[in-house]
């Protein structure tokens, strides 16, 4: 009776360990994320992307990133990441830390709740046990990397570059004039321009109140200059004149960031508050602009600046 209790004592251990190691289930995590699903699905299939939110490499700066194409790996001592099968709207990833070693699936779909949102889904297998004990590192990190993928999308300083806000417009009776000149020619284009305006603002005691706007597109060898300046009395001009008086909608929505750097480059604030514009779906109203809150505009492309840069959207 002994032999028939110990061998049933042996088939019900085994029995146990089976169902609690062996035995896998599946587990899936779901999010909400305000993009669309080709936005979401780029931050799933690059290996560069995944550095930015993916747990604990997006914590360090020490992450080896190697991207040639079919390899795509993030290594951080002994834990990698590993893409194994990226699509437009997703990826199997392979994270690996010591000997231990995972495949997680995740994917991009709709969300029937929201036309600008999407769902990203986290899905992989495990043993039983680490439902009912406790999961691994592994299993852990992918799931609270899920949570750190929204927070990195909806936060605009990490995820565009800049920080982006919703303002009004507050200034509204400007000055404007245009000028084309050569791309050579565009720092002393820009000091002909506004000289040309204060001046004028001065000859019809306008009362020029120091604010500065400007906005630059290149064509070819060409840059055409449009320039503002902020008054305080209105100017009798007709449409088509060299110097035009207009005046922006008091109280509509501009998208607004703030720019430091060299002059040169402010167009990568303008580049990202378009890339936000086309994100959130925003139409535009106008062209975008560029405050000067540096004294002075003579600027060279290498100088250092502050700007305040805007987006007229509705």
């Amino acid at each position: 009776m002994k032999r028939i209790y110990l061998l049933a004592g042996i088939v019900a251990t085994l029995f146990i360990t089976w169902f609690l190691f062996f035995n896998t289930v599946t587990t899936t995590k779901q999010i909400a994320i305000p993009f669309s699903m080709y936005r979401c699905g780029e931050q799933l299939n690059k290996a560069a992307a995944l550095a930015k939110w993916y747990l604990p490499f997006s914590e360090n700066n020490n992450v080896i990133i190697t991207d040639s194409g079919k390899l795509q790996v993030l290594k951080l001592n002994d834990y990698t990441i590993d893409i194994q099968e990226p699509t437009p709207f997703g990826a199997v990833i392979r994270s690996s830390k010591g000997k231990n070693s995972k495949l997680f699936s995740f994917t991009v779909g709709t969300d029937s709740g929201s036309v600008q949102s999407s769902i990203i889904k986290l899905t992989y297998k495990s043993p039983l046990f680490n439902q009912w004990f406790g999961k691994s590192e592994l299993e852990r990190d992918a799931e609270k990397s899920l949570g750190s993928l929204n927070t990195y999308m909806t936060d605009t300083k990490r995820f565009y570059g800049f920080e982006i806000q919703f303002v009004t417009v507050e200034d509204t009776s400007f000055l404007f004039s245009r000028l084309t000149v050569p791309v050579t020619e565009k720092r002393s284009g820009i000091v002909k321009l506004f000289d040309k305006l204060i001046a004028f603002a001065d000859n019809k005691k306008s009362g020029y109140n120091g604010t500065r706007i400007l906005y630059t597109a290149v064509s070819g060898n060409e840059i055409t200059l449009f320039a503002g300046i902020g008054v305080s009395t209105e100017v009798l001009t007709k449409v088509g004149d060299d110097i035009e008086y207009k005046r922006m909608p008091f109280g509509k929505n501009l998208l607004a960031t703030s720019y430091q750097g060299p002059f040169g480059k402010s167009f990568k604030a303008f580049e990202a508050l378009n890339l936000f514009k086309a994100d959130q779906q925003l139409s535009s109203m106008a062209i975008p602009y560029q405050r000067i809150m540096s004294d002075g505009y003579d600027f060279s492309d290498e100088q250092m600046v502050q700007l305040k840069v805007y987006y007229p959207i509705f």
